[in-house]
């Protein structure tokens, strides 16, 4: 069977099925945001890994080598977060066509240490390589977390409540106005897109808080991505199409660059925003939280038992079909 045919995440639940681990410290393996190995009693190292193809993932016309830089990191940081982790290390390889200007890969290292000192992350190194046609970059982060407060896709439960950082499908519109010649690094959906910000503070809180019952990042679109916590948890899930957190500037331009309003923020990619279930018993603590942080976290919906599946509802309460699908790379 071709790839292709088989599927992104066929592929990744075969893959983990030849690749089954019996290590006891390592707590888990395939199928979260990072893997989780056991350190101490106390304490566990995440590792999360990323690859970035120019052609695919990124253009170089659409943002600095700085900017790519940032771009590249956060990625992996927010993969972290989605574990409630703090980054530590990482490690860079990356292939790069000879004819490539060293200010450019001056550039974009300069970008992803920037991020990195944000963050407090360190490079420790990686390696480099030629490439015929096209530059590819792939960052392995380590992080570590305290084991009694990570969070993973699997810990929802029927009847938790469905949250969201921030809003939604703005990238996936910045990437449609640099396609249409639109947009400027300046505009702000543009930027969403480019210059990501990875919500390691939200992450930690909501973990250190114990306020979550399960959480990862949006980065293949809000459906995509809530059928993994689906899947792990064993759960169905409500989402209120009304309450879908838009910024003023995707209700300016959805418009005129979607056929569709509401497709940019439900299956579009790259929002690096935060989603999480939690308990009905919590809600208050995330509210606390979200006015303390100075971030919006927005109720969406709510997990069911898992037999309905995943099911979108209109302002109306009526079931919205058929449903888009998110970003899968096969």
């Amino acid at each position: 069977m071709q790839i292709k045919k088989l599927g992104e995440f066929a592929l990744i639940e075969n893959i983990s099925r030849i690749s089954a681990v019996s290590d006891p410290q390592v707590v888990k393996a395939i199928g979260d945001d990072a893997a989780v190995v056991s350190l101490d009693r106390a304490a566990c190292l995440l590792v999360t890994t990323d690859i970035l193809k120019e052609g695919i993932h990124f253009k170089k016309k659409f943002s600095s080598p700085f900017i790519l830089g940032k771009k590249c990191l956060s990625v992996n940081l927010s993969d972290i977060a989605a574990m409630g982790g703090a980054p530590l290390y990482y490690f860079v390889s990356i292939a790069i066509p000879p004819d490539t200007p060293y200010s450019f890969i001056r550039e974009l290292y300069r970008g992803m240490n920037a991020q990195a000192r944000h963050f407090c992350a360190q490079l420790l190194g990686g390696d480099t390589t030629a490439s015929q046609d096209s530059l590819v970059i792939s960052i392995t982060l380590l992080g570590r977390a305290a084991k009694r407060t990570v969070l993973y896709r699997h810990g929802a439960r029927p009847g938790d409540l469905i949250f969201v950082t921030g809003t939604l499908g703005d990238s996936a519109l910045g990437l449609m106005m640099l396609e249409k010649g639109l947009g400027s690094p300046r505009d702000v959906l543009v930027k969403k897109h480019i210059d990501p910000q990875p919500r390691i503070e939200a992450g930690q809180a909501l973990a250190c808080s114990r306020a979550a019952s399960a959480m990862m990042d949006i980065s293949d679109g809000l459906l995509g991505d809530m059928q993994h916590i689906m899947k792990q948890s064993g759960v169905g899930a409500r989402i209120f199409l009304d309450r879908l957190p838009l910024s003023a500037a995707y209700k300016r331009q959805c418009p005129r660059l979607s056929r569709d309003f509401y497709v940019p923020a439900l299956c579009g990619g790259e929002d690096y925003e935060l989603l999480f279930t939690v308990p009905r018993r919590n809600e208050k603590r995330v509210r606390l939280l979200a006015e303390k942080l100075a971030l919006s976290m927005t109720c969406i919906g709510e997990t069911t038992d898992k037999r309905p599946g995943l099911v979108v509802v209109d302002q109306n309460g009526t079931r919205v079909r058929p449903l888009p699908t998110g970003f899968r790379h096969f």
